[in-house]
């Protein structure tokens, strides 16, 4: 990215770019938050972009959902591409009633594939996989202030500037992965993971999270 690059933020995808927008059939999409309690905390912004690093920056007004954004991140032909998809899926459903889907977390596939390593998180698989260090220093900042600096923009547009490319390394990856020892692929196996997604969100926001702050569930534990 360069540093020349400036950003500025908007009520909703203007219409030129989400006809654009809806004729991908991937989007890289995150969020920057109040915080991480469910009902309490809300989205501040939304950032949006395509595997050719158009960058859309969107500051929702009210609660009423963007109708350009949410007809995006639900539109059914577009794959909306998270990184920790579980948080910012979350949200939309609580702080902007959208129902995002499809959608696909690149932690997940990280997790599955790169077995030789613990770190997961967006920075390290920047560095690892496209050579690209990204700062991280505006992470905890107020993102609900209207008067965001060009060094928080960049910082947001950064979390989704690399994340297509992420994407699709990570697909290399698990398409090169031996057969399992149970007869599938890895690429199976990544599907499966990705498809019970939606059903932890909908657990976690009916208050099924009874630890790490509400994030993770012990129903399944025995």
């Amino acid at each position: 990215m360069s540093d020349a690059t400036e950003y500025k933020t908007l009520p909703d995808i203007p219409d030129e770019l989400m006809s654009h927008y809806m004729k991908q059939e991937i989007m890289a999409i995150d969020t920057e938050l109040h915080g991480l309690r469910l009902f309490r905390d809300e989205i501040c912004l939304v950032q949006l972009c395509d595997d050719q690093s158009t960058v859309c920056l969107v500051k929702p007004e009210s609660e009423t959902p963007p109708p350009n954004l949410k007809k995006l991140l639900e539109a059914s032909q577009v794959l909306k591409i998270f990184h920790f998809a579980l948080t910012d899926v979350a949200f939309f459903k609580t702080s902007l009633k959208i129902d995002v889907a499809p959608f696909c977390c690149t932690k997940v596939m990280s997790k599955l594939i790169r077995t030789y390593t613990n770190s997961h998180g967006l920075k390290d698989l920047c560095a690892e996989l496209l050579g690209i260090n990204i700062e991280k220093q505006q992470q905890q900042t107020d993102w609900s202030r209207s008067d965001l600096s060009s060094k928080q923009l960049k910082y947001a547009a950064s979390d989704v500037l690399y994340l297509v490319k992420i994407y699709q390394s990570l697909q290399e990856m698990l398409k090169r992965r031996n057969q399992l020892s149970t007869g599938g692929s890895l690429m199976d196996l990544n599907a499966k993971a990705q498809a019970v997604l939606p059903t932890l969100v909908e657990l976690l926001i009916n208050g099924y999270g009874d630890s790490d702050d509400g994030w993770e569930t012990s129903l399944f534990d025995h």
